[in-house]
C-alpha cells in the first residue's frame, strides 16, 4: 500500500476515567494554549484596573466585562473537548 501524504497524523488521547477517551489534535491543543494565554493576560488586566480602583461604579462594570472574555474562552474549551 502507499500512503496518500507525505505525513502520519498523530493523535493524542486522553484518558479520563478510564472509560472515555478524549481525542486531542492540533486544533484543540492550540486552543489550550490561546485559552492559556487569554486567560493570564486577563487576569493581569483586572489585577491592574484593581490597583487604580479610584471610581468604584465604572471599575466594577469594566472587571465584570473583562471576566467574559476568559469564562467564555474556558467553556468552549471544555465543549470541545466532549464527545459528540
Amino acid at each position: 500500500m502507499t500512503e496518500s501524504s507525505g505525513f502520519s497524523r498523530k493523535r493524542l488521547y486522553l484518558n479520563l476515567d478510564g472509560k472515555s477517551k478524549i481525542l486531542l489534535s492540533w486544533p484543540i491543543l492550540s486552543a489550550g494554549l490561546f485559552v492559556l494565554v487569554l486567560v493570564v493576560l486577563s487576569l493581569f488586566l483586572i489585577f491592574e484596573h484593581l490597583l487604580v480602583y479610584y471610581q468604584p461604579e465604572e471599575k466594577k462594570f469594566l472587571i465584570g466585562i473583562i471576566l467574559m472574555v476568559p469564562v467564555y474562552a474556558i467553556e468552549s474549551v471544555i465543549v470541545s473537548l466532549s464527545p459528540c
